[in-house]
């Protein structure tokens, strides 16, 4: 895992893979579910797929083999806690993804790449991976189902909470998927235990220029929500901290006063051993328009 003072930037699949892997997670969730809940141990049951449960440790959140002529899939209770956990149906997600994404189906079944564990809920660089926790996040959380409810939830940790328990996804992922539709300008970091992991940031602040962030927890304000996140204090009974927040406080190519330099939300919410996530958003809903 990357140290406090080390970059570590989370890697994007190329637009048109990233794509082809949502239409395809669509078209399996609206044929198989078109108007109720994702279901992934469902999905592979329907595929004759055995899901196997059981406790391995820290090394990995779930695998998919073949053999025989058959595909298994394995789920780590050490990482993904109950059977029903959303990690679980993320890590399930994840496995399916490699089933039907016809380049990891085909490997596995000519045993070009063997059967191996997995990382879900982008903690892997590894494009293999990226592209079935890609694949993980449209299948549970399609983009036309989670746009429209989206719009209708209040902005920041409280409204991705509801769309989490509508969607039976974990804080990461929906966080994620989030910022990727882009319903509201905002930016999530994940710190790991020991400092800096990746960030995603909405369309809206990419535009803006708002890209670079600080990935030094050092630089983090004494006493913020995301400085209290990290030591370990109890968030409440809201579950996440917040307070304001400046985008030169967060972003170092803007000066400070400067028309970009906006108040921002800052909330941040632990998530057990994996860390912290930190959510920012304008506080005016909006962010400039700059001529560049």
């Amino acid at each position: 895992m990357p140290s406090n003072t080390k970059s570590a930037r989370l890697f994007r699949l190329p637009d048109q893979r990233r794509n082809e892997l949502c239409d395809l997670a669509d078209f399996i969730a609206n044929d198989h579910f078109a108007n109720r809940r994702i279901e992934p141990a469902e999905l592979a049951d329907k595929k004759g797929i055995p899901i196997k449960f059981n406790h391995y440790g820290d090394s990995f959140d779930g695998a998919l083999e073949h053999k025989a002529g058959r595909f298994f899939i394995y789920i780590n209770l050490d990482r993904v806690e109950r059977p029903s956990s959303p990690r679980a149906r993320f890590t399930l997600g994840h496995e399916l993804g490699h089933y039907f994404i016809d380049d990891h189906r085909n490997a596995l079944c000519s045993g070009s790449m063997p059967s191996h564990p997995s990382k879900c809920e982008f903690e892997s660089r590894n494009p293999v991976e990226m592209e079935a926790d890609h694949f993980a996040s449209c299948l549970l959380m399609p983009a036309t189902r989670f746009v429209a409810k989206a719009k209708k939830c209040s902005v920041g940790w409280q409204g991705i909470q509801t769309l989490c328990d509508e969607f039976g996804t974990s804080r990461t992922s929906t966080a994620v998927r989030y910022v990727s539709l882009n319903p509201r300008p905002c930016a999530i970091i994940k710190w790991n235990t020991d400092g800096y992991g990746w960030k995603w940031l909405s369309t809206s602040f990419f535009a803006a220029r708002l890209r670079r962030t600080i990935e030094d927890t050092d630089r983090i304000a004494i006493g913020s929500a995301t400085a209290k996140a990290l030591s370990g204090e109890e968030p409440g009974s809201r579950g996440f901290f917040q307070n304001g927040s400046i985008a030169s406080a967060w972003f170092p190519c803007i000066r400070p006063g400067t028309t970009l330099d906006v108040i921002l939300i800052e909330e941040a919410i632990p998530i057990g051993r994996f860390g912290v996530l930190t959510l920012l958003y304008p506080e005016s809903g909006s962010l400039p328009q700059i001529d560049w």
